[in-house]
């Protein structure tokens, strides 16, 4: 029998990350989630760090991949073997990925996660979506030129296997509304239980023809949820919990802090501040009980 959680949190874990650091992320949404939880470490590190952050969460479900995935459409089959790892053995209602430099610094995260995708029904993928922290939109033009070299010019007969097949769901996913290109930041973000088991219904969890696609897991789950009808939104306008930037955090500690930011991104430097300070900055405001509600 499937065990009943509210969130299962995945985080993938690879090569080189530092074990106290993935240890501080877990905790700090040990430490501030309202809900019933299940962790599930992805470990692609090949270093065995993975078996020793579970040392540290032995409730926590281990996997490990057979051989190195990497990033890019490598990341998008190792995830989607988590999270289907994941429709096999639990029952829940949102999913939250959290990269290793992700981290949660107030009180109930997944509270507007749960609320929106309530409220909608063919909610997908929420987070930090479609604006940046500062408001500016996202850069779209990498992915969009790598989407339309694939399936409309001369360029897909470097993958034509590959291509031939993200054009067809590529076509779909126009149908439903999707703009080339878009995407969910993927430092973090919620998928509803919802979403995932139609994907894998489809044979998309994963699906195999897709592992030489030059392109981002993020950029690839968001075109199959759109290709399956489910919709991108947002969780990060200035009153919701995301504030996420690709490299190093988009404001100072206590600005987030005090905005009531609740799911940030990236840990790894802000200004003169590296990652052991940003991480001792949130771990004191754990400590002192602050953010809690």
């Amino acid at each position: 029998m499937k065990r009943s959680v509210d969130i299962i949190v995945v985080i993938p874990i690879g090569p080189g990350s530092d074990n106290s650091f993935v240890a501080d992320t877990i905790n700090s949404y040990i430490h501030y989630t309202k809900r019933s939880y299940q962790f599930i470490l992805l470990d692609d590190s090949h270093q065995g760090i993975g078996a020793q952050v579970n040392t540290m969460f032995p409730d926590a479900d281990l996997i490990k991949t057979s051989k190195p995935m990497g990033g890019w459409a490598g990341l998008y089959i190792s995830l989607a073997q988590a999270f289907a790892f994941a429709l096999e053995n639990y029952q829940f209602k949102l999913l939250l990925k959290l990269d290793t430099d992700a981290l949660i610094i107030n009180s109930a995260p997944e509270k507007e996660a749960l609320q929106l995708f309530e409220k909608e029904p063919l909610m997908g993928i929420a987070g930090q979506y479609p604006l940046n922290y500062n408001g500016d939109p996202w850069d779209l033009g990498w992915p969009r030129r790598r989407i339309l070299n694939g399936t409309t010019t001369w360029k897909f007969i470097r993958r034509p296997y590959a291509n031939w097949y993200l054009r067809k769901l590529y076509l779909k996913a126009l149908a439903n509304g999707y703009r080339t290109g878009e995407s969910v930041f993927g430092g973090a973000y919620f998928l509803s239980e919802k979403s995932l088991s139609k994907l894998r219904e489809l044979g998309l969890l994963p699906d195999y023809k897709l592992q030489t696609l030059n392109l981002g897991e993020d950029h690839i789950f968001a075109l199959l949820v759109k290709s399956i009808g489910f919709q991108l939104g947002s969780l990060s306008q200035k009153d919701q919990p995301f504030a996420c930037s690709w490299k190093g955090l988009p404001a100072a500690p206590d600005k987030l802090s005090s905005e009531g930011r609740k799911i940030i991104h990236s840990t790894r430097y802000w200004e003169d501040m590296n990652e052991k300070d940003i991480r001792d900055w949130f771990y004191k405001k754990r400590q002192d009980g602050l953010g809690d509600d």
